[in-house]
């Protein structure tokens, strides 16, 4: 059988036409180095080598194997690279599910910091809701997920990445444009707009309890589950909502002021979530940057972390 070894040995030879100076090359001794010479002839029924005087030289059976040999150690040095790197998380495929407002924040610092480092992985991102979301990393479609719910899934894991402030979006002739911070309770009779329940029933939830809990429930007006169609039904004057500060430098309009909440408005984790059993090294080496990428720690009063779901 024709092994890697029989190979090195022979290109050894064949590159210093010394029996000697070849086994010091390979760190072997030269009887070991005949060997493998000879067995190497056996398995393809040819001389390799005319040894017939005192030079050693390259029979042409020798001279046709030469290009072979040499192609075939460098795709074995390559196949080796490749198979390092891949344990590395540096080659592969990852798929991404995302939730909107974490394009805006800190999903786009984690993607640039893991492409420079593994330029040759191929990212697929996916914008998808949490329940989805949670569907889609136990049947194996996304490898990994950003979500604003902690899992009690076992099979699931999570850690912060990030934080976004709850804000509220104004129109700009609204009344309260000229305070620094907004009092939930002086919005109790405006018309809110927000997104379908359907859409996210835990941050939906989440956003009514914030109103009741400053003593009143929001008059929804109307519903939209984008969050720039949404500040544009505030722009054009059909009410107020709710946004993460992420999107403020994005939506660049003046036709909408965003405020921040009084008393201390919890504000919602970013986190990432995995399967716990998934053992790829590009998820491995993914997690590492999100890391790496964000200082977030968890805090109790995080709005985005329910008691009592199995989501993501």
């Amino acid at each position: 059988m024709m092994e890697l070894r029989h190979l090195r040995s022979f290109l050894a030879v064949a590159d210093t036409l010394n029996f000697r100076q070849a086994a010091e090359h390979v760190h072997i001794t030269q009887s070991a180095l005949s060997r493998q010479i000879q067995q190497l002839e056996e398995t393809l029924g040819a001389m390799l080598f005319d040894r017939s005087r005192r030079t050693v030289a390259l029979t042409a059976a020798g001279r046709a194997f030469l290009p072979e040999a040499k192609q075939t150690l460098a795709r074995a040095k390559q196949a080796q690279r490749t198979a390092q790197r891949a344990a590395r998380g540096e080659v592969g495929r990852l798929v991404v599910g995302f939730v909107g407002p974490a394009i805006y924040s800190t999903l786009p610092h984690i993607i640039r910091a893991f492409q420079a480092a593994t330029p040759d992985v191929e990212l697929v991102l996916r914008e998808m809701r949490s329940h989805a979301q949670r569907d889609a990393l136990q049947q194996g479609t996304i490898d990994v997920a950003f979500a604003g719910l902690q899992p009690k899934n076992a099979k699931l894991v999570s850690e912060p990445v990030g934080r976004d402030a709850v804000m509220v979006a104004l129109p700009a002739d609204h009344r309260l444009t000229g305070v620094d911070a907004i009092d939930l309770a002086d919005l109790s009779e405006d018309p809110f707009i927000i997104f379908e329940r359907a859409f996210e029933p835990e941050l939906f939830d989440a956003l009514i309890a914030l109103c009741q809990r400053a003593g009143f429930s929001p008059q929804i007006a109307q519903q939209a589950n984008r969050i720039f169609v949404i500040l544009g039904l505030v722009a054009a004057g059909l009410g107020v909502a709710f946004a993460p500060r992420s999107v403020q430098d994005a939506f660049s309009t003046q036709e909408v002021v965003f405020k921040r909440v009084l008393d201390a408005t919890p504000t919602p984790t970013l986190r990432i979530v995995w399967r716990a059993d998934n053992a790829s090294p590009v998820l491995a080496r993914f997690v590492e940057t999100a890391r790496a990428s964000t200082d977030a720690r968890p805090r109790p009063d995080d709005l985005m972390q329910p008691s009592t779901t199995d989501e993501p």
